[in-house]
């Protein structure tokens, strides 16, 4: 038995067993593809924290808030950018080569992006940060003593007296074996392959997410789904990144005339917020019927070498971004929610912790301020492992959890773990739930269109369930099918538009609606408002 399992192998869940394993606990890391073949590195844009002045945690803390549409949880907040100055340079130490200002060899060069009202963003290899996480990580993985297994499949969580003991995996062979834990850490990442169209590798089949739901253990804020504005419009997928790190450097988004429309939109113009860009877009692409805009980066010198992932990707669509616009529209890129948790990572099942994209801290909100992804699972990673250290067994109302632990929530009656065997490809139903997905719980929804996407995804649940048996694909699908099916019942609960969630039958704010909606097992979403501090309470939304 292990003192502490976990669920994937990003920069969550390394940087979470590495910091276990450092403070003598025997550790495993359950992956279902290859160690290093994670989301992390996909992630172009950079780590946001405020490392020295005239940046401060207050600056930092004051910009996070803004972008999370007054849905962020102010001491989540404040725990992201007081520790996250250490967390990076932490990882410095550990091996990872940022960039450095040019001739002074380890000084790191900070940029701006959108959202943030200063440089305080570092990258590695231009618009490769995530990949160089994921290498020095998994480098300090392989020099420590971690057991790794590489191809499982986690398909439910074990609960043995109300905690949790560990997970119900399927091996490379085909067996479904009990894995077995004191504590358990999800770090599986997010949910951007629900949709057709998303900046996300393909296994990103919100896992972690289907887990919890199914265990009856509380999730929350899944209905922000974060577009990113700048896809690269090309027939592949996942669709190419290009990172608003270009933006910071005056790359200007151009409509199908020229126009640079984000001038008169917005105050900060390219670099404002994520949420406020893709609504911008999809407008711009709907009065003029038309499936992009342009990026314009030509006024960026040495762009071949400054951003040599983002050239590589333009090259292979022929596309020069030295001389050419390049075309862009939003693709889902961030779940902002997810399992709900205390302040150090612990959720409503006992010896269960999240961290990373796969948890819901409170630190997003509605809307993810650019490169605080990477920041939250360093931070919240780290803080799980202490949490365990001090003896943390189950979660505190702090945070986002405060007001949640009393909702009660239950497994579901009957999850049907192991699907049958019918001859249904996987593909197939996983394209419906992703079209359907795509085309009524996108950058914008209303009211009919989440309606007839519940109806379908509950129709689409016996083809799930009769799906090849002991496949990881068919689990994938069944996840997929569970978590698209959360997100729109959130989505349609929340009668407002705000953040990365748009209602056009719902154009305000709803101050009614200051606070998260909650799901789990079978139930239907409740609503905890949150007061003034953070503080939460389970409560009823009045119309």
């Amino acid at each position: 038995m292990y003192d502490v399992l976990v669920l994937g192998s990003g920069v969550a869940g390394l940087s979470t067993a590495l910091r276990a394993a450092a403070s003598g606990l025997r550790v495993l890391i359950l992956t279902k593809g290859e160690l290093a073949n994670t989301a992390t590195r996909y992630a172009q844009g950079g780590v946001a924290a405020a490392l020295e002045a005239p940046d401060s945690a207050a600056l930092h803390q004051a910009d996070t808030m803004i972008a999370g549409a007054g849905l962020c949880d102010p001491d989540a907040v404040r725990v992201l950018v007081t520790e996250g100055p250490a967390r990076v340079r932490e990882l410095g130490a550990l091996g990872a080569r940022f960039d450095s200002v040019e001739g002074q060899p380890g000084v790191w060069r900070l940029a701006r992006e959108g959202g943030h009202s200063l440089a305080r963003v570092v990258h590695a290899g231009g618009d490769a940060t995530g990949a160089e996480i994921e290498r020095a990580l998994v480098d300090a993985a392989t020099r420590v003593e971690i057991e790794v297994r590489e191809g499982w499949f986690a398909i439910e969580l074990l609960v043995e007296h109300g905690r949790c003991v560990g997970v119900l995996a399927l091996s490379p062979d085909g067996t479904v074996q009990n894995v077995r834990a004191g504590d358990t850490v999800l770090a599986t990442g997010g949910t951007g392959q629900c949709f057709a169209v998303t900046t996300n590798p393909g296994l990103s089949t919100g896992d972690g997410v289907a887990l919890a739901l199914r265990a009856g253990v509380a999730c929350a804020d899944l209905e922000f789904v974060q577009f990113h504005p700048t896809a690269l419009h090309v027939p592949k997928m996942p669709r190419p990144l290009l990172s608003e790190a270009l933006r910071g450097e005056g790359a200007v988004l151009r409509n199908e005339v020229g126009d640079p429309f984000m001038h008169d939109l917005h105050e900060l113009r390219d670099l404002a917020p994520r949420d406020v860009v893709s609504r911008c877009i999809a407008a711009q692409m709907r009065d003029q019927g038309v499936d992009h805009v342009w990026l314009d980066a030509t006024m960026i010198p040495d762009f071949d070498l400054r951003f040599p992932t983002i050239f590589a990707a333009c090259q292979s669509a022929d596309l020069d971004p030295r001389v050419d616009w390049l075309p862009v529209a939003p693709a889902a890129h961030y779940q902002c929610g997810g399992v709900v948790t205390d302040l150090q990572g612990a959720t409503t099942l006992p010896r269960l912790w999240a961290c990373g994209e796969v948890a819901d801290v409170g630190v997003h909100g509605a809307n993810r301020l650019a490169s605080n992804s990477l920041l939250d699972g360093l931070v919240f990673g780290a803080r799980v492992v202490d949490a365990i250290t001090a003896g943390a067994m189950e979660a505190t109302s702090t945070g986002p959890m405060a007001g949640v632990l009393e909702l009660g929530f239950t497994p579901d009656p009957d999850p049907d773990l192991l699907p049958g065997a019918d001859p249904l490809s996987p593909a197939s139903v996983r394209e419906a739930v992703q079209r359907l997905m795509s085309r009524d719980a996108g950058v914008v929804r209303e009211g009919a269109g989440l309606d007839v996407a519940a109806k379908t995804l509950d129709d689409l649940t016996g083809l799930a369930d009769a799906l090849p048996a002991r496949s990881a694909g068919s689990y994938e699908v069944r996840n997929l099918r569970r978590v698209a099916s959360a997100i729109v019942a959130n989505a349609h609960a929340r009668d407002e538009s705000r953040g990365s969630h748009t209602r056009a039958d719902c154009a305000g704010t709803e101050d009614a609606l200051v606070g998260r909606f909650v799901i789990a097992g079978a139930a239907p979403p409740k609503f905890v408002p949150v007061h003034a501090g953070g503080q939460s309470t389970p409560g009823q939304v009045r119309r």
